[in-house]
């Protein structure tokens, strides 16, 4: 903003017009007109040096000035001429680049004032009694950051056709910065499971990170127009979506689960279009810089393919692969790991290394469509990279691929399957809470009806040779996650937590015809008679087959509890205190 700016024209004027300011004295002529305005300070001391910046406009109410109030403009004292010298020099001195004077204290601009200004070649502006100083400041605010946002926007432009070009992929963290002070704002780029990617310091507590990944993921999920708004530990944030790109071209819809954020610490109601324009723009950059990222992942996901392909054609009988091409495909992973050397089972620089599957599924069921494979995948990665599962340099540690063959277990019912390859020592090995602790949080804010996310971890082990039981073991544990959580996940000891967690690995035909002829009988008297006994059966279980804490759960008389439960035995041709056949039951309700 210049000088020229802030004076008022009789095309431009009106009442709302924060620009009524009268040049009365322009010692150095035109050219003083396009002098920059870079603030304003409004100060009414003597002495106002310390508080006046270069470039500054400084306001003042001349309540220094110590004359009359009635007195003509001319009538001056040598005591006011005085102070008008003093305050004018120390202006000059301090680089302000026009003094404001208002007309409310005396209806008009001492002569003495205007002679100083002169004298001391700064250029003098009248500010009527109609204008506050807060419509100067703020019109001269707006101005400024106006222009900012102009040259913002410019240089986001330019880096984002020289990262097109280049495919740079560090200079958003340091463009992010430069935006944000320039606007002054706080912001953070976040992953969808909440982790800190890059912004302000100090990063945002994780429960918080997780809390505005989570809103933004179900503002998402319900098609909300972003930017989104939302309030954190009293603050306010703007969330703006840095898109993943994957699924495009694909029939299948786009899943935002993969997307990152830009968390902005501020309430975006009142911003101006190109203010939010600005903001998107930056997330379309950080959008090209995480191409050049994920870019990086690309020989690490060609192994982990080969790999993949190796151990299921092996698993599944197909050929006789030479162990040597299995350690030459995990020798890849471990080429960019830090302190690993050759294939795992080889000491590093932190201990022995050693390899682990993670098998991860999103189950879809409804009018929802079938996941992408690469989405799966970059879901997958997303989850290991947060530092609560794998720690520092996670992401030269891990290699993830996604799983389509036809007899890989790809796919379960209506799910697509992506797998994982990691590197871990003994005592920082990857963990199924660890797992379902970062997914937990966000990640199932945003799944839609009838959307479910399960991991499975393996066991570490001690080369690649052994990775075929790791991925088996992932994958049966991936099958007994939760079915009943929307984001579950499993490890080998969840195998053998209780017999009913080996359920799941029963095709799904065969558990529902299992259920089905030997709850059929009851169901049908139920359906008929409308009686209870399928509820009966499903307490007496639960409470141990005791009389008398089932009758009282169900309100019952003993007496009538036995009768019941005679009539399932009769019905079924089973008999409850036989613990094979309690078991059968139990199995078929879970199973029903």
């Amino acid at each position: 903003m210049r000088l020229r700016d802030l004076l008022s024209s009789d095309e431009t004027q009106a009442p709302a017009d924060p620009r009524p300011l009268r040049l009365l004295r322009l010692p150095g002529g035109e050219r003083d007109l396009d002098r920059p305005v870079l603030g304003t300070v409004t100060i009414d001391l003597p002495d106002p040096g310390r508080f006046v910046s270069p470039g500054d406009l400084v306001l003042s109410g001349l309540a220094w000035h110590g004359r009359s109030a009635g007195a003509d403009a001319g009538a001056g004292t040598d005591a006011g001429a005085g102070r008008s010298d003093a305050f004018v020099r120390v202006l000059v001195e301090a680089g302000a680049v026009a003094l404001g004077a208002g007309e409310a204290q005396f209806g008009f601009v001492p002569d003495d004032l205007v002679e100083a200004c002169a004298r001391y070649g700064l250029p003098l502006l009248a500010v009527g009694v109609e204008v506050p100083f807060t419509s100067v400041t703020e019109y001269v605010a707006r101005g400024r950051t106006e222009e900012r946002i102009g040259g913002l926007a410019a240089l986001v432009d330019r880096h984002r056709r020289f990262s097109t070009r280049q495919q740079a992929g560090a200079g958003s963290e340091a463009l992010l910065e430069l935006l944000l002070a320039e606007l002054d704002l706080r912001a953070h780029i976040l992953s969808p499971t909440g982790r800190q990617i890059a912004g302000a310091r100090p990063p945002l507590p994780e429960k918080t990170a997780s809390a505005l990944a989570g809103r933004f993921l179900a503002a998402e999920r319900e098609g909300e127009r972003a930017p989104h708004r939302t309030v954190a530990r009293g603050t306010a944030f703007s969330l703006f979506p840095v898109r993943s790109g994957t699924g495009e071209g694909d029939s299948a819809p786009r899943a935002a689960l993969t997307d990152w954020l830009i968390a902005v610490e501020a309430d975006c109601t009142d911003w101006n279009d190109e203010r939010v324009d600005l903001l998107h723009q930056l997330a379309r950059l950080v959008t090209v810089e995480r191409g050049g990222r994920d870019t990086d992942r690309t020989m690490r996901r060609r192994a982990a393919e080969r790999l993949l392909a190796l151990v299921g054609s092996a698993s599944a009988g197909e050929g006789r692969q030479s162990p040597f091409e299995e350690e030459e495909a995990a020798a890849r992973l471990t080429a960019g790991a830090a302190g690993a050397t050759g294939a795992a089972g080889a000491t590093g620089r932190e201990g022995p290394l050693r390899w682990q599957a993670v098998s991860a599924q999103l189950e879809t069921k409804g009018q929802h469509g079938s996941p992408v494979a690469a989405s799966v995948r970059g879901l997958l990665e997303e989850v290991l990279l947060h530092p609560r599962c794998l720690g520092p340099d996670a992401g030269l540690r891990m290699a993830v691929t996604t799983a389509d063959g036809a007899g890989s277990g790809s796919r379960s019912g209506d799910g697509v399957e992506a797998v994982a390859f990691v590197l871990v020592r003994e005592d920082a090995r990857l963990t199924p809470d660890a797992v379902e602790r970062v997914t937990g949080g966000s990640l199932a804010r945003g799944l839609r009806a009838g959307q479910r996310l399960a991991f499975g971890v393996s066991d570490p082990v001690g080369g690649a040779a052994e990775l075929r039981h790791a991925l088996a073991q992932a994958r049966n544990a991936r099958q007994v996650a939760a079915p009943s959580q929307p984001v579950a996940a499993c490890g080998p000891d969840d195998l053998a937590a209780h017999v009913m967690s080996l359920l799941p690995l029963i095709p799904a035909e065969v558990r529902r015809e299992f259920s089905r002829r030997l709850l059929a009988p009851l169901t049908d008297y139920d359906r008929r008679y409308g009686s209870d006994l399928v509820p009966t059966l499903r307490s007496f279980l639960e409470h141990d087959g005791s009389w008398a804490r089932c009758g009282e759960a169900l309100h019952l008389h003993v007496n009538s509890l036995r009768y019941r439960i005679s009539r399932i035995e009769a019905l079924t041709g089973r008999n409850l205190s036989r613990l094979e056949d309690k078991m059968d039951f139990a199995a078929a309700l879970r199973m029903g």
